[in-house]
């Protein structure tokens, strides 16, 4: 592990219809869904791309090639693992063996800033654990110095008790630092929200 060589993972799912933005979908349809999605992902990667620390890219099921993600200086892989904690465990292994600290963000905010980011690292030369919660009562950005397996297991991913779960599973809730409550994109009220997004449809 190296201290002071942060890392920035991206979890996105590869834009393949009918399977991102399901929630949304019921309501605007699976296109339409992937379109918003899209422009999600590419919210996110215009966020990352401007960053300087290294940024590696995870993708659900194959690795995009075209995608708005700078292909010069950013790093692509699979996920692996049979759920989303198994997944984070999984590239949290890996990349610890290089960097540290690391924080981990999703592609589903459309108000993700450089500043959110940066703001984690800060805050994690004095914290050990830095979390940014979701109005659905989970998290879009968990930052941290080192790997506890725990609080990535036995989680109901997509329910509202993940941040709670998680929060429960932190040995030392001292070492805690909580970002400000953001909004994922996951269903039509959530797009309601940001009408400079819901524009694009």
């Amino acid at each position: 592990m190296l201290k002071n060589n942060p890392l920035v993972l991206v979890f996105c799912k590869n834009q393949i219809i009918g399977k991102v933005k399901t929630r949304l979908a019921l309501n605007i349809g699976q296109k339409k869904a992937l379109l918003i999605y899209s422009e999600l992902v590419n919210k996110t990667a215009t966020v990352v791309n401007s960053l300087s620390s290294e940024v590696h890219i995870y993708y659900s099921d194959y690795i995009e090639e075209n995608d708005n993600f700078d292909s010069s200086k950013i790093k692509k892989f699979i996920q692996k693992g049979n759920n989303l904690g198994d997944r984070m465990i999984n590239a949290l292994n890996i990349s610890f063996k290089n960097f540290s600290p690391i924080v981990i963000i999703g592609s589903d905010l459309w108000e993700l800033e450089i500043s959110d980011i940066m703001d984690a690292f800060g805050i994690l030369k004095k914290k050990n654990i830095v979390i940014g919660p979701s109005t659905d009562g989970g998290y879009y950005l968990i930052g941290m110095n080192y790997l506890d397996t725990k609080i990535f297991e036995n989680k109901n991913w997509g329910q509202q008790s993940v941040l709670n779960e998680t929060i429960r599973d932190i040995d030392d809730i001292t070492n805690i630092h909580l970002l400000d409550e953001k909004t994922d994109i996951d269903t039509y009220d959530d797009l309601c929200q940001f009408p400079d997004l819901k524009i694009k449809l």
